[in-house]
């Protein structure tokens, strides 16, 4: 069975989250500490599994910062390895199909990578 959830980035998030992954990040807060996302969304699907996708800042966030794209049970508890977002260089790939399990049987999953069509406002 396929099953399928959309994470859903700002206005123009592919474009600005590739800068930062190039390491354009030039309001980023020293606060930041490596390792720590600088920028993430999170998906869910229906049934409870979710993903959280963003870019980690790195040692040299001035050079580059580090794509990761996550997979949680519904507790919460990490998937390791099921999605391997190093293949692709920015952040402007559209999908990304993963497995629960290593033999790639069973249901299939699909996080579909979409940006807001407007700025996101607090308090909207």
């Amino acid at each position: 069975m396929r099953k399928t959830t959309t994470l859903l980035l700002p206005k123009d998030g592919m474009e600005k989250w590739t800068k930062i992954m190039e390491g354009n990040a030039t309001d980023l807060s020293s606060d930041v500490l490596p390792s720590d996302p600088i920028v993430m969304a999170i998906a869910t699907f229906e049934d409870g599994f979710w993903v959280a996708g963003g870019v980690s800042k790195s040692e040299e966030p001035e050079a580059y910062n580090i794509k990761f794209m996550h997979v949680y049970t519904p507790d919460g508890q990490q998937i390791p390895y099921r999605i391997d977002p190093s293949d692709h260089e920015d952040f402007r790939h559209e999908s990304y199909v993963f497995y629960l399990n290593d033999e790639e049987v069973g249901d299939e999953y699909v996080v579909e990578i979409k940006e807001r069509k407007k700025e996101w406002v607090f308090g909207e």
